[in-house]
């Protein structure tokens, strides 16, 4: 009796998160450019961040860590690009692709939305902002490199 609880609770629990939405897009990802991986993971809201998780050029000329300097908010500007939260996505299940809810590029500290499409180990991902629009892909990987 214990053991078909058992079974059944995970069944259902299967179920349910199904139900909720696709997570084919958890794990690690490599820009177009291979110059960063962000990694992507579920939050407690349904939504799924990115943050970012390795950079080819992690340092400025001096050796220091990159700080967010493009930030259009002053008080983050003195922050470690490193470790942060770029992109912020949710499943659109009659679309049928994650919905882009914030897109934030460190490189030049501009925001925008868009969509993610997900196909196996491709993903694209088209966003912009005041009709500037931008098409980006990125390659499934196993991880993150070790920084030199």
């Amino acid at each position: 009796m214990i053991q078909k609880s058992f079974l059944l609770g995970l069944l259902l629990l299967a179920s349910v998160s199904v139900y909720a939405g696709k997570n084919d897009i958890v794990g690690y990802w490599l820009d177009d450019n291979k110059d960063g991986i962000v990694e992507f993971y579920a939050t407690t809201d349904s939504t799924f961040e990115a943050r970012l998780r390795w950079l080819k050029q992690p340092n400025d000329a001096n050796g220091r860590p990159l700080l967010d300097r493009h930030n259009p908010d002053k008080s983050l500007r003195t922050r470690k690009v490193m470790g942060i939260v770029t992109m912020i996505v949710r499943w659109n299940k009659a679309e049928q692709c994650y919905e882009l809810l914030k897109a934030y590029d460190p490189k030049f500290g501009l925001s925008g939305t868009g969509r993610i499409w997900v196909n196996g180990n491709d993903m694209t991902i088209k966003a912009g902002k005041f009709g500037i629009r931008v098409k980006r892909a990125m390659a499934r990987v196993k991880g993150v490199p070790v920084q030199k």
